[in-house]
């Protein structure tokens, strides 16, 4: 006898039409892929976290040099399209389309909300449209959805009071859109050495040494914390809560030979999360010296009087 998941069985998977056959792991099992969906996920956290301010029919874009977001909220749906950009570096290009159907338009009880949840991609030169609803890279992802309805609709659902990242954070001022400026990040660096520290075998010394370079990174950037904007506030603390957990947590989940085909990307990967918070330090360094220069320029001419050549002597 069929059960209701009828369509997942595989035998019937080569029947079905194009966007109802599921993806293959692999389309998403690379860093890119990963960052793709973590990019997604991070653009609806920051609609969650502010569920209050959005109006009822608003367009929402987030746009990078590799990455590009819009949602489209309406009473009666929310519209995704997540897609790498022609500079992106990932060997396949993607495209996640997911409409949402709302609680204001359905019955808050429907146990499937999503009309259409697809990525687009074209392979060998072949196009493809597959199903994303069974990923399990997707998981997290659908349940922001859930979230994100309900904090529009005024209250989030009694999970999430439970979600510092979500309930902790303001819901007015600008500069507080992200993370409290006084919060710190060393407690997000310690907690990451420390998942990482009981990893390390299983990573490689290759994996390992990069890890540890990019900590000492994240730690040098920590000591200018107080000069990083909101945006770069929010890109450290992302990389130390959930994009490089989530990104070993991803590659210790390959099978043997997965891992070594992912090796070099993983580290390719890593080394570009250094850059980035690298630059950012760097940025942050820069404008102390400003500071200092102007500074110094303000003191000469408030306090004009003549220096004594020989107090060095």
């Amino acid at each position: 006898m069929l059960t209701k998941d009828w369509l997942s069985h595989p035998w019937l998977e080569k029947f079905l039409p194009d966007h109802l056959k599921p993806v293959d792991d692999h389309i998403f099992s690379d860093a890119y892929g990963l960052v793709l969906v973590q990019e997604t996920e991070a653009a609806l956290d920051r609609l969650i976290q502010h569920g209050k301010q959005v109006k009822s029919a608003q367009t929402f874009k987030k746009n990078s040099k590799t990455f590009h977001f819009r949602l489209k909220i309406n009473q009666k749906r929310m519209k995704l399209l997540s897609y790498e950009t022609p500079k992106s570096e990932a060997a396949i290009k993607k495209r996640i389309i997911i409409e949402y159907l709302r609680k204001t338009h359905l019955s808050k009880n429907r146990p499937n909300r999503f009309k259409e949840a697809t990525v687009q991609y074209i392979k060998n030169g072949q196009t493809f449209v597959r199903s994303i609803q069974k990923s399990r890279y997707f998981e997290d992802l659908f349940y922001k959805f859930e979230l994100l309805d309900d904090a529009l609709l005024g209250g989030l659902i009694e999970k999430t009071s439970a979600n510092p990242s979500v309930s902790s954070l303001p819901d007015s001022k600008e500069d507080k859109e992200l993370i409290q400026s006084s919060e710190e990040p060393y407690p997000y660096i310690r907690e990451l050495e420390e998942f990482l520290a009981n990893h390390y075998v299983k990573l490689g010394k290759l994996i390992e040494n990069r890890l540890k370079r990019l900590l000492e990174e994240t730690e040098r950037t920590a000591n200018v914390y107080e000069l990083l904007d909101i945006e770069e506030k929010y890109t450290l603390k992302r990389l130390l809560q959930r994009d490089v957990p989530s990104l070993i947590k991803t590659y210790l989940s390959l099978s043997s030979d997965l891992k070594t085909a992912q090796t070099e990307q993983l580290y390719e990967t890593l080394t570009k999360m250094e850059v980035n918070i690298r630059i950012i330090r760097e940025k942050a360094e820069h404008t102390k010296v400003e500071k200092m220069e102007q500074l110094l320029k303000l003191y000469e001419k408030r306090y004009p009087g003549r220096q004594n050549k020989n107090m060095f002597d």
